[in-house]
């Protein structure tokens, strides 16, 4: 994070779309929407066989696949790790979601997916089988964050509003503006 937006006095970079929470004073943030976690199982996982949700507690004692450090995702996914009583499956850390999709395609774990990472055009996989969770669902909050000093700051708020509304027919949790 640190690195872009240190780039953003650079004239190619005005604005980001990034996950809570940013710690920055000199930057503004605009709520757009909440992104459900999902659980990506191996098709032969015991969990594979159903489509019916499952409560978050299904991760206590299972040890879960993670991005490598300094992903927000994996800090993320930590947290809801620790709350259910789940570890990281030591020795395995992957460079990007595809991986760690391929990794519980190939049977190596399970892991927490974004919504959007699974939704079209994103192709599915009969090795992998994705359930949702029952409330309380864990979710991550999405922002999108500009320089408090923008020669945009009129615009980047609709701009802000354009990507809630497309968000509204993509994951369940909009948010208002």
């Amino acid at each position: 994070f640190g690195q872009l937006f240190s780039d953003l006095p650079n004239p190619g970079l005005d604005v980001g779309v990034l996950a809570l929470p940013i710690n920055d004073d000199q930057l503004h943030s605009e709520h757009l929407f909440d992104e459900d976690f999902v659980l990506a199982v191996p098709h032969d996982h015991a969990l594979g066989a159903s489509s019916s949700t499952v409560d978050v507690e299904v991760l206590n004692g299972e040890h879960v696949l993670l991005l490598e450090e300094g992903h927000c995702l994996r800090e993320q996914a930590l947290a809801v790790c620790h709350l259910a009583g789940a570890a990281e499956r030591s020795g395995f850390r992957a460079t990007s979601l595809e991986t760690l999709r391929q990794m519980v395609a190939a049977g190596v774990g399970i892991t927490l997916l974004p919504e959007l990472a699974v939704q079209p055009p994103v192709p599915t996989s009969a090795s992998v089988s994705l359930r949702r969770f029952q409330e309380p669902v864990p979710r991550r909050q999405i922002a999108m964050f500009w320089r408090r000093t923008s020669v945009y700051e009129d615009l980047l708020p609709r701009v802000a509003a354009v990507i809630r509304a497309a968000a509204a027919r993509l994951v369940g949790h909009p948010r208002a503006a």
